[in-house]
């Protein structure tokens, strides 16, 4: 999935050969770090040998940023894949297994009939698994450029180390180098918050996946389980995408902040959740006054893009408000109405220009 290396085969080295240029001034920094520390009166020699040996600690970071960061990104990675079995474009896959544990066929599946299984229920399930496929494919695709993001990020910040690096070792400058260590420490785990988020994408796959309602044997019991997949899908759909987008921000900003994870991660969904329904609510209007399929097709096109930005500018300011997803929803609500006909006493619509100036101003 990171392919950074081999798109831009140049760019580590460019960055290498910035970092070479930058490293006399953290040198520079780290000397007037130790001649400011010693100059200072009442100094006792533990103290002298306490600021020498920070002296030699940020050297060392400065010295080894690039093989620290590398295995730290390697481990985090492996651990989220491998051990959490977080993946964004894993969904098709869980929902597979996780139906197949919810209707225990893992081992009686092949006895059946093709016949058999041409039923409407797995008629329905086939095309919930072919959404959520497509679901999975967005989510790689949007998995493949966080990570082109991330190694950028990690590249421009090696090649820009040495300043702040040095930064730790004067007084006054110091907390902007924590800051960027820490910053610099968020990007790396960008894939934990991935992890977090498959917490509740798997909650709702096994809402999606539970068979209680079939257990009714009626049609009652069909229609509550065709219900509860469509209400797990949209929930599903707009949680997967917008997690996908916001969690690394989320990570990110808990380690260079301390913010709750959980939290934010809750506004995210919240945000998401809110502009979907509020784009069916304008799809199913639509439709309901006859406007025709495909401008609620437009309404709903603009309320996932209201989602997105809701998830990303919440992940970012930890606020519920969305000043862009409420004006990309306005645009898609504006295109879900049908257009009002000129009146016939005013065809040139200079009357509904001064009406619509006149409510702008009140």
């Amino acid at each position: 999935m990171n392919n950074f290396d081999t798109l831009f085969p140049n760019f580590l080295n460019q960055c290498t050969e910035m970092n070479h240029v930058l490293t006399p001034i953290a040198f520079v920094l780290l000397a007037i770090g130790i001649v400011s520390s010693t100059v200072t009166g009442r100094r006792s020699p533990s103290a002298y040998l306490r600021t020498i040996g920070r002296t030699f600690a940020f050297a060392a970071v400065l010295a080894y940023l690039p093989t620290w960061s590398n295995e730290i990104a390697t481990t985090v990675d492996s651990t989220v894949r491998d051990t959490l079995h977080a993946d964004p474009a894993g969904v098709y896959q869980q929902y597979q297994k996780a139906l197949a544990i919810n209707k225990g066929t893992g081992s009686t599946s092949g006895s059946k009939s093709w016949w058999d299984v041409l039923d409407g229920q797995a008629l329905f399930e086939a095309g919930i698994s072919i959404i959520l496929w497509v679901l999975g494919f967005i989510a790689s695709v949007i998995v493949f450029y966080a990570y082109l993001v991330q190694k950028f990020i990690l590249y421009v910040g090696y090649a820009l180390a040495p300043i702040f690096i040095g930064f730790l070792a004067v007084r006054t400058l110091h907390s902007i180098g924590v800051g960027f260590l820490l910053g610099y420490a968020g990007v790396l785990c960008w894939p934990l918050g991935w992890g977090a988020a498959s917490l509740l994408t798997s909650g709702l796959i096994g809402f999606m996946t539970d068979q209680s309602f079939l257990s009714l044997g009626s049609v009652g019991g069909s229609a509550g389980y065709g219900l509860q997949n469509l209400l797990g899908l949209a929930a599903l759909a707009l949680w997967l995408i917008s997690s996908t987008i916001a969690a690394p921000i989320i990570m990110q900003k808990a380690i260079a902040t301390g913010a709750q994870v959980g939290q934010a991660l809750a506004t995210t969904a919240v945000v998401a959740g809110s502009a979907g329904a509020a784009a069916g609510v304008a799809a199913v209007t639509t439709i309901a006054s006859g406007g025709g399929v495909a401008v609620a097709g437009a309404g709903i096109a603009s309320g996932g893009a209201a989602a997105i930005l809701g998830a990303a500018e919440a992940s970012m300011t930890g606020s519920t408000y969305s000043p862009l997803g409420n004006l990309v929803s306005s645009l898609g609500g504006g295109m879900s109405r049908r257009p009002r006909r000129p009146k016939k006493s005013d065809p040139t619509g200079d009357e509904a220009v001064r009406e619509l100036l006149q409510r702008f101003r009140n």
